[in-house]
């Protein structure tokens, strides 16, 4: 499984990457920087230095995988009222009531939809929540949501047959 060049092999070794930088691209970010503040202080390049190369996208995927996740794959505190509320203002139109107006990948007779890509296929399901997918012509939401909305919208997307 892969999107945009990034394997899901690669998710494992690009988060620890993450960590041992000490996730500093987030520095700038005022979503994250809560995140940022109550990380573990490792020996990390300060934010913007020639030692940071961790770019937003990679910071991004490893914040879900190292601190909005439980060992399930769900999603901690997540607050699913808020986000079906802002799934419906913001998403609904495009996805539908119930996130199956669109086929998210699948075969006209095996579609895949919302749900199952929430559930099944979080790292992509959460890069083309932030950064977008121009071959579905989805928008790119990183600077619209804070970290926080995306967890309960994503929360919300998994409750979805």
């Amino acid at each position: 499984m892969a999107f945009k060049g990034f394997h899901l092999f690669g998710v494992i070794p690009l988060a620890a990457y993450g960590l041992l930088l000490g996730v500093s691209s987030f520095a700038d970010d005022p979503a994250t920087q809560n995140v940022v503040e109550n990380s573990p202080k490792l020996d990390a390049p300060a934010p913007g230095s020639e030692g940071d190369t961790l770019t937003k996208e990679d910071a991004r995927m490893a914040l879900l995988i190292y601190k909005l996740l439980d060992k399930d794959g769900k999603f901690k505190n997540a607050n699913l009222e808020r986000g079906e509320k802002l799934f419906y203002q913001n998403c609904r139109p495009c996805h539908g009531e119930d996130g199956r107006r669109m086929n998210l990948g699948g075969t006209l007779a095996n579609p895949i939809y919302m749900g199952e890509r929430a559930r099944n296929d979080l790292p992509t399901f959460w890069y083309q929540m932030n950064f977008g997918d121009d071959v579905r012509g989805m928008e790119a939401y990183y600077d619209e949501f804070t970290v926080d909305e995306m967890v309960d919208i994503a929360a919300h997307a998994q409750t979805f047959e």
